[in-house]
């Protein structure tokens, strides 16, 4: 999560079911869910995005790139129970055109931008903030990515952004090397 003095970005939300999990989470760093100001989902599918719709039922804005709108709801056909996965409101939401998530980053406090990502998903994003950091959600590894594939195109894009450290959605963060 990004905490600035405007704004308390939480970078994907997690599985159907989850927020309870979320909630102990955030107390075991003395924090709250009620203070996220808003939610970047790196892609629409059930780990990532299940509860994004909770997270606006308690404040939480959502950030949806032009690349995401389609796919916000996709995820419903995965989940057994669907009285557990609440569907996301494509209506309220913070749409965002790649090329403006660096002006609207900016109104967070944040120095950044958001793009495109493709490959694991076709809605596939990644945060890249100015100071090396990127959040790449399910980016395919660089080792698991062919010169030539999108996943290589992707992480040459990275390299090119002067991105130092990696934050995958599953395992821990790492340094890229250069």
């Amino acid at each position: 999560m990004l905490i600035t003095e405007k704004a308390e970005l939480l970078v994907d939300v997690g599985w159907p079911g989850g927020m309870q999990d979320l909630k102990w989470s955030f107390a075991s760093e003395g924090l709250s869910v009620k203070e996220v100001t808003h939610v970047l989902v790196t892609h629409y599918h059930i780990d990532h995005g299940a509860i994004a719709q909770e997270m606006k039922d308690k404040g939480a804005k959502l950030i949806v790139l032009e690349s995401q709108r389609e796919y916000l709801n996709l995820q419903k056909m995965l989940v057994q129970r669907t009285s557990i996965f609440h569907e996301i409101n494509p209506n309220d939401n913070v749409d965002l055109t790649f090329r403006e998530s660096r002006v609207f980053l900016k109104t967070l406090s944040i120095n950044g931008e958001i793009i495109a990502t493709t490959g694991h998903s076709p809605d596939h994003v990644t945060l890249v903030l100015d100071e090396g950091i990127a959040f790449t959600g399910d980016l395919p590894s660089e080792n698991a990515s062919p010169e030539g594939s999108v996943a290589f195109e992707n992480w040459q894009r990275l390299r090119s952004m002067n991105v130092r450290k990696i934050y995958p959605a599953h395992g821990q963060p790492y340094d890229l090397i250069t």
